[in-house]
């Protein structure tokens, strides 16, 4: 099959008109590498949301008041600062750790030195997973609520929140949802999965890096319909090697022929996987996403039979 059938296939099966120009838009940059397409599809799904709207014309009222710094500079608030730098003087992005950190040209200040020369400037978060955590140094340090500015949740519905449980066309059904969380992360997607649901379902989440096995059951401490398979799916059950980043990015890949992993490579260890037609869970499996970083291809390839 050439590439434009395959291409025409791919869009004839997707369901609804964004998911459609997303995936036009996307085809036309790996076509072109003209960012021209990207441009567009952020256009079109997020900065016209009407929650993102409302929020940076609520941003700007509040800078027309008060000095803004945006806290956080990881990868959300280098998000918030480059969707808002247009709008908003933002004065300075603060850390609790901002050694070797930058977010866009803005000085990134410790969270000690900004409390010390605090002068009644309003601070955004910026993240949603760290939210909590933020919100409680701020407000443990004496700044007032009216001082205080939440992008975290915001960016979050629109991005996180959206990926996987948005679609009308997959509402949950009666019966009992089975959940199947390839790459499970820090868990959130499977507390997702539950909201979803409204509780009813069971989630098997398979992440072979225990670094984020201890995140998720950290986060999910609160829910018990889960169960954590410490394993990579793949198109069999076999041995792979795991380049352990201990984040989203941790990836799998074939052994060598010797079937051992490279000891002049640190990170890499040797882990199970296993098919999904070969496990064997409890119900029909009734909802499946991965994010497995590159493996997705295998990992289908590995459940041909359900």
């Amino acid at each position: 099959m050439c590439i434009a059938e395959c291409s025409k296939k791919i869009y004839q099966k997707l369901a609804d008109v964004q998911s459609r120009m997303i995936y036009l838009n996307r085809l036309n940059y790996s076509l072109t590498e003209d960012r021209c397409f990207i441009e567009d599809m952020v256009n079109r799904t997020l900065r016209q949301n009407p929650l993102w709207t409302s929020f940076c014309e609520a941003l700007e009222r509040e800078a027309e008041k008060n000095r803004m710094v945006i806290f956080g500079a990881g990868i959300w608030g280098n998000i918030l600062y480059q969707e808002t730098e247009k709008r908003i003087p933002w004065k300075a992005s603060v850390d609790s750790d901002p050694q070797n950190k930058c977010v866009g040209q803005l000085e990134v200040v410790s969270f000690d030195r900004f409390v010390e020369d605090y002068a009644g400037e309003t601070v955004v978060l910026s993240s949603y997973k760290n939210g909590r955590e933020m919100y409680r140094q701020i407000r443990d340090a004496g700044i007032p609520d009216d001082r205080i500015m939440d992008a975290g949740d915001v960016i979050y519905e629109l991005t996180e929140k959206a990926i996987y449980f948005d679609l009308d066309q997959c509402s949950a059904q009666g019966e009992q949802e089975i959940f199947i969380d390839a790459g499970g992360f820090d868990g959130l997607t499977t507390a997702q999965f539950m909201n979803w649901c409204n509780g009813k379902g069971y989630s098997y989440i398979f992440e072979p890096d225990e670094r984020n096995r201890l995140l998720i059951r950290k986060n999910l401490k609160h829910i018990p319909n889960y169960e954590i398979v410490p394993k990579a799916l793949w198109s069999r059950t076999a041995r792979l090697a795991m380049d352990a980043k201990g984040s989203f990015a941790s990836s799998v890949s074939e052994l060598g022929e010797n079937k051992e992993v490279d000891p002049e490579v640190d990170s890499k260890e040797a882990i199970e996987s296993v098919s999904l037609d070969d496990f064997v869970c409890e119900g029909r499996i009734t909802y499946i996403k991965m994010d497995i970083e590159g493996a997705e291809m295998e990992a289908l390839r590995g459940a041909a039979h359900i």
